[in-house]
């Protein structure tokens, strides 16, 4: 429903029915409505991320009261991200751009909330220690949590993608 190759017939028979009946032509189905919502998706994406970092940045700079932290922070998640969605890329597996947009906000959520946790340790942790003690007693304290929450989290996801059915939810 969401290949080039659908895209391409949909577009050519919009065209080819706007020949004969005018602009008045609406195509219905999963196929157009996903090519409908693709048309859009990609300055949709670029707006939401956009957003979403300035919006993380700036409770990231109240968090920290630094700016420094808070760039280095969303690099790395950015990072995670891109390389999370290198995949599926790579493995020329097609991923649904809803299925995208819900992914890259729960991994964006929760890496912040790691990104913080572990951050805050680490600061913590400087005002009394060197540079590698803070960093090792940061990740001591912060992977139990972690470790958790991101177990659950991809066996979450692994489960909806094994037992589900539609191809947009599965992916």
């Amino acid at each position: 429903e969401e290949s080039e190759e659908t895209f391409a017939f949909l577009d050519k028979a919009r065209n080819i029915a706007k020949k004969y009946y005018g602009d008045d032509v609406l195509l219905t189905g999963n196929a157009t409505s996903n090519f409908d919502l693709s048309e859009s998706f990609a300055t949709d994406n670029i707006v939401i991320n956009i957003l979403s970092i300035l919006f993380v940045l700036i409770v990231m700079v109240f968090t920290f009261q630094s700016a420094g932290i808070p760039i280095i922070l969303i690099l790395v998640i950015q990072g995670s991200i891109w390389i999370n969605f290198s995949f599926p890329s790579l493995q020329n597996s097609p991923v649904f751009f809803m299925g995208y947009l819900v992914v890259s906000s729960i991994q964006m959520g929760a890496n912040i909330d790691y990104a913080i946790v572990i951050t805050s340790r680490y600061t913590e942790g400087r005002k009394t220690k060197n540079k590698l003690d803070a960093i090792k007693e940061a990740l001591e304290l912060a992977f139990p949590t972690i470790f958790t929450s991101g177990t659950i989290l991809a066996c979450a996801g692994i489960a909806i993608s094994l037992l589900c059915s539609d191809p947009a939810v599965s992916s």
